[in-house]
């Protein structure tokens, strides 16, 4: 988008540049247009300010920027006394060189548009890269975790099924279904047999058979 704008106004640049060098070199050539001429063309255009304002010094280097007619009164200036054909060389010249200006500010835009992508690209990857990073330590650590808890599990069930059924089935007593499930399922079925017949008074027996419901579900789900 910025190289097209930057093309139509070459272009348009182009366009008036040869409009102007043209119509310059007709009116430098007939004779119709010197020095005094631009002066009185210069002082019409510039001659918006107040009949009372006092001119004022500035330094050199506060004064405002040239306007276009002073541009070409200072061209026709520095062209003074030379041929018509030259005069228009040296206009030619000075817009060539503005052009030139033009062409060097549009690639340094595209310059910095391409650094700027660059930047945005460099970006995208280093935070793809950490959130990559991050997923993988949360990973490792759910992981680590797991182990941890497996470790911990299979030590209790050892313990669990090294008891006597009726000091296990007390233990049971304290925990919730699903933990108590989870054991059962993982005992061998002699062990775990046993201590569900350790369930005795009516509350334990009601105990015991909405455990062994929850074991049927979990087995038909896993099949």
């Amino acid at each position: 988008m910025v190289n097209k704008l930057l093309s139509l106004i070459s272009a348009v640049l182009a366009l008036n540049f040869l409009a102007l060098v043209g119509g310059i070199g007709y009116l430098v050539y007939s004779g119709k247009l010197d020095r005094n001429k631009v002066q009185e063309i210069r002082n019409l255009v510039l001659a918006t300010e107040s009949p009372t304002t006092q001119p004022t010094t500035q330094p050199a280097q506060e004064l405002p920027a040239l306007t276009p007619m002073m541009r070409l009164d200072a061209l026709l200036a520095q062209a003074a006394g030379r041929p018509p054909a030259e005069k228009i060389t040296t206009i030619q010249t000075a817009f060539d060189a503005q052009l030139a200006i033009l062409e060097r500010r549009s690639r340094e835009l595209e310059d910095q548009r391409r650094q700027l992508a660059q930047a945005q690209a460099d970006f995208e990857l280093q935070r793809k890269r950490l959130q990559e990073q991050t997923q993988a330590l949360r990973q490792r650590e759910a992981e680590q975790t797991r182990l941890a808890e497996d470790e911990g599990f299979q030590k209790t069930l050892a313990l669990y099924q090294s008891l006597p059924p009726k000091k296990t089935k007390e233990i049971f007593l304290s925990l919730e279904d699903d933990v108590v499930v989870r054991y059962l399922q993982s005992m061998e079925p002699r062990i775990a047999s046993g201590i569900l017949k350790e369930f005795k008074t009516p509350d334990e027996t009601s105990r015991a058979q909405a455990l062994l419901e929850k074991m049927r579900l979990a087995n038909a789900k896993a099949d």
